[in-house]
Parts: C-alpha cells; sequence; structure tokens
C-alpha cells in the first residue's frame, strides 16, 4: 500500500469510523431499579417495593419524602374507604 495512514478493510474516511465499543454502549448507564420510571411505576402499582426504591435511589432527601407520605396518606384512605364500604355492607345500605 503507498499509504501508510490507511490498513487493509479501513474505510477512506476516516470521520465515518466507529469504535466498536461506542456502537455497544447502552445510552442510559443506569440500572432499572434506578431509573425514575421504574420507581414512580412500583410507587404506583406495588407501594411496598416503590418505596424501597425510593429510599434506595439518588432522590433528593425532600423528593423521598413526599413520595413516603403519598404512598402512606393512599394507603389511609384506601384502608378507610375499604372499613367505610364494610360498613354499609354490614348495615344493609349498599
Amino acid at each position: 500500500m503507498a499509504d501508510e495512514s490507511r490498513r487493509a478493510g479501513d474505510w477512506q474516511r476516516k470521520d465515518l469510523r466507529q469504535n466498536a465499543n461506542d456502537l455497544m454502549e447502552d445510552p442510559n448507564p443506569k440500572k432499572w431499579h434506578q431509573q425514575t420510571f421504574w420507581i414512580v411505576f412500583f410507587l404506583l402499582v406495588f407501594w411496598p417495593v416503590g418505596i424501597v426504591l425510593v429510599w434506595r435511589s439518588g432522590w433528593h432527601v425532600v423528593a423521598k419524602v413526599l413520595a413516603s407520605v403519598y404512598v402512606v396518606v393512599a394507603v389511609y384512605f384506601s384502608y378507610n374507604m375499604f372499613l367505610t364500604v364494610q360498613a354499609m355492607q354490614a348495615a344493609g345500605m349498599a
């Protein structure tokens, strides 16, 4: 080869080359349990796991406390609604 800067199999334009590791890198380096989407998903769908994920995440302490208070209030109201419905059914109102 006359040109020493090129090897057999190289592309003619060096700016088009890509490092093989760049092609395989994950665009989101966080693990699934550290991603905000999954934390919020579990807070809404299965709150015990969501609370654990919130407190193990890198969220600010204020956000962790607010998420925890939200879950506690939601569970409290849900339980009170359940008791009210049970009382109404026992009284024959529903």
